[in-house]
């Protein structure tokens, strides 16, 4: 599950669904928008409701990554959106993602300041989608490598129909996702292979079977979207709209065991 911070209030909505125990909390790249001291607030209420706290946000300082752990966050999903420098500076001129080096290192300064799981990704369909995998495979195996001890992940997102015009220089075909998918779980054995709400149920229903270790569910890409009637646009298309409940009840008609928790912090 996912959501956009709104305010604090959206915090304690979070615990109507009985089902979650771990949530992905996501606000997008203009820090003065969500602060540090604002999140860790957050953070600090929802971790009354959750085992497990997930950000997906702006990148930050090795030490920051320390504070929000201290506060409760566990793990960090950041998605580098391509590899290929050039195109990237071309992506973002300006603004606060304009970096190219300073995003790359964000999960490694997540991992020292000891992150117990960190996932990546590139945005598929940015650029050519052979090249964006392989090199994301690369990543994620120094990172493996590096930090042993830290839990590492690569999400498969293909861009989605979204506001704005821009369209994918390379498309990703199903069939393409699926050998990105299986290359991945031969190269890393342990890496753990996200597949969110972007993609149809059928699709995700079809690759259960062949990998992937973690789902989103009940997801919602619009700032206040989980608590706000006429919540603003979403950052992009939710394809899978099934409820927790509903994932749940598929999974197990599949012979699999849902798992809602996988770890316990030693307190």
């Amino acid at each position: 599950m996912s959501g956009y911070l709104h305010d604090l209030g959206v915090c304690l909505h979070f615990q109507k669904d009985p089902l979650l125990k771990h949530i992905l909390i996501l606000t997008g790249d203009a820090r003065r928008m969500a602060d540090l001291p604002y999140l860790k607030s957050c953070i600090k209420i929802l971790a009354e409701y959750f085992t497990s706290i997930a950000i997906e946000i702006y990148a930050l300082e090795e030490q920051e990554y320390g504070e929000l752990i201290e506060a409760g966050v566990d793990s960090l999903t950041i998605y580098q959106e391509t590899y290929n420098e050039t195109l990237y500076n071309k992506l973002h001129v300006k603004g606060p993602k304009r970096d190219y080096r300073f995003r790359l290192d964000a999960p490694e300064r997540a991992c020292r300041a000891t992150m117990r799981a960190v996932n990546i990704g590139a945005l598929l369909g940015l650029d050519e989608w052979r090249r964006e995998a392989f090199l994301t495979g690369l990543h994620a195996h120094y990172l493996q490598d590096q930090y042993p001890d830290v839990e590492v992940s690569v999400s498969l997102p293909r861009l989605r129909p979204h506001a704005g015009n821009y369209q994918p220089r390379s498309q990703v075909s199903d069939k393409n996702l699926v050998q990105i998918m299986l290359a991945l779980r031969l190269f890393m054995p342990r890496a753990g292979i996200t597949i969110s709400t972007r993609e149809a149920a059928v699709f995700r229903d079809n690759i259960i079977r062949l990998g992937v270790t973690k789902m989103s569910a009940g997801s919602s890409t619009k700032v206040g979207g989980h608590t706000i009637a006429k919540a603003d646009t979403g950052q992009f298309d939710i394809s899978d709209e099934r409820t927790v409940a509903e994932m749940k009840t598929y999974i197990e008609k599949l012979g699999y065991q849902p798992v809602f928790k996988d770890w316990q912090p030693i307190l």
